[in-house]
């Protein structure tokens, strides 16, 4: 037992050693780490480790051969416990007086009102230099044991014209054993297995994509160390920690083509970065780590062969990050095509109205349309004005500027069982953002009328829209109810902050990443963290 432990401890020296020499960005850079849950299995996960690793779980530890067939198998013994919070705002903690009149708004319409604070600060080495704070109030009218109880809450607030979510709290995670084999041999059991590789980790099956259309499993590579342990969906999470700036070369490529211009990768790379600085301990919390792999946070999909390139490219930009007007670090979104004008943050999320993240046309004019108003949103969609950035199809996402789909009598019948208000005879109530997204719409069926709100609500009710700016031509019976539709668009994604087609074009240009920032971000400003 003493000689294992001996070789573990030496194996970890040997990890930080190698990581440290091998690293592929500024050693400053390299010391920023970040702990990333990379992958989700059901009950299985198989791996092996290129150049060998040393390994932990349950007080057993040893060493793994280059190449050996390593196998976890976990057993669930608890599901995780959560609670459901109905939230009716979100504000930064600094904004005090916001805060307290949300909570008179809600105390006055007879709620009882609760204040949640979510996120963390961050202090430099001393622990003393505050770096930042992305601490969170969340105004919270209704907690519940079940979703169903929040959701009724939320349906009921939406039929009042009020904007609220469903906050769902980590109280437990879900608790399991897992029993670790090499080779076919048994090896050790116990709730948390510990992985330092010598230098990259080899994963089979990788899920990615759940929920959407490109769903699928793919082998994946990582470098850092790796902890696997049962969690907050009642699967087994694998939670890698690493560098920062490894993490953002592996994000830029799966969220920007890889052969765009400069420019538009490194632009990628500060929002991406602060997008996720501003998260840490909000999106989260409770779950032991600081984003996710996935589209919830950030597509990362390891060690590729475009995140040697990208992560060279996008060096310069190491530890920027957008500040807000606040003085906070700006959650610097983005989506994948804009449409030819942005959203502004309020209209999306439950959010105060930010400045920097405030929709503007995304071209080399500004057309005089108002695309809140429902005739001229349905000009701007069929005939689009000349020279907005997202409409060159010479870029990755230039084919997504307009779109249509053909809802059948079965898509329809869909939209009507998620209702659960019988058919539906006429959609009312059409509100639209500043981009022409809608963000509220009420349908009204045989049983009485349902409102529907924020633009990812309509789109997922529709079986998936590219996004929610588009207009509706009605397919009727002989009684008067909506059987089918032909469905307009405009855009990909939500269009809030940053239009990554839009981004490329404007790097073709020749623009540089500080000046595209700006162009997207009103009134931001850089500032190095690290």
């Amino acid at each position: 037992m003493m000689e294992r432990t001996q070789y573990f401890w030496r194996s970890v020296c040997l990890f930080l050693a190698i990581m440290m020499i091998g690293a592929a960005v500024s050693a400053v850079a390299a010391e920023k780490q970040i702990k990333i849950k990379v992958a989700q299995y059901a009950k299985d996960l198989e791996f092996n480790c290129p150049q060998g690793a040393a390994w932990e779980l349950g007080g057993q530890n040893g060493r793994i051969q280059p190449g050996e067939k390593c196998v976890l198998t976990g057993t669930m013994t608890a599901k995780a416990i959560r609670r459901f919070r109905v939230m009716v705002s979100s504000t930064s903690l600094a904004e005090t007086e916001t805060i307290r009149a949300d909570e008179e708004k809600w105390r006055q319409l007879g709620f009882p009102v609760r204040t949640m604070v979510i996120g963390q600060e961050f202090f430099a080495e001393d622990g003393k230099t505050l770096l930042y704070d992305n601490r969170l109030a969340m105004v919270e009218v209704g907690v519940f044991n079940d979703k169903a109880s929040a959701q009724a809450l939320v349906d009921k607030l939406s039929a009042q014209g009020q904007s609220s979510w469903i906050y769902e709290e980590i109280l437990q995670l879900a608790q399991g054993t897992l029993n670790f084999t090499i080779n076919g041999t048994f090896k050790a059991t116990g709730k948390e297995f510990a992985l330092l590789p010598q230098q990259t980790i080899h994963m089979k099956k990788v899920e990615y994509g759940a929920g959407y259309s490109w769903h699928g499993y793919a082998d994946r590579n990582y470098s850092g160390s790796l902890l696997v342990r049962y969690g907050a969906n009642d699967a087994i999470d694998c939670i890698l920690t690493t560098a920062f700036e490894n993490v953002l070369a592996g994000v830029v490529p799966s969220e920007i083509s890889a052969k765009a211009e400069i420019g538009a990768l490194q632009a990628q790379a500060v929002a991406a970065r602060g997008e996720i600085m501003a998260k840490i301990g909000v999106r989260h919390a409770s779950e032991g780590f600081d984003t996710c792999s996935e589209q919830h946070c950030q597509v990362f999909n390891g060690d590729t062969t475009y995140s040697i390139d990208v992560g060279r490219k996008i060096a310069p930009t190491a530890g920027y990050v957008l500040m807000g007007q606040n003085g906070h670090i700006l959650d610097a979104v983005y989506s994948a095509n804009c449409g030819g004008h942005s959203e502004s943050s309020h209209y999306v999320w439950t959010t105060q109205p930010n400045p920097a993240l405030t929709g503007k046309w995304d071209n080399s004019g500004t057309p005089a349309l108002d695309l809140s108003e429902e005739e001229q949103v349905g000009v701007f969609i069929r005939n689009p004005p000349a020279g907005c950035h997202c409409n060159n199809p010479t870029v990755e996402g230039g084919n997504r500027f307009r779109w249509n789909k053909s809802m059948t009598t079965a898509d329809w019948k869909k939209v009507e069982e998620t209702l659960a208000i019988g058919r539906v005879k006429m959609v009312k109530d059409i509100a639209r953002g500043v981009s022409g997204r809608i963000y509220r719409l009420t349908f009204v069926g045989e049983r009485g009328e349902k409102t529907v709100m924020k633009e990812l609500n309509i789109r997922r009710l529709f079986g998936g829209l590219a996004s929610a700016c588009f207009v509706s031509d009605w397919k009727r019976d002989a009684a008067g109810y909506i059987v089918s539709a032909e469905l307009l668009g405009a855009g990909f994604g939500h269009g809030v902050g940053m239009c990554q087609t839009g981004a490329q074009s404007l790097a073709k240009q020749g623009w540089n990443y500080q000046r595209i920032l700006s162009h997207y971000f009103t009134g931001s400003q850089l500032k190095k963290m690290y």
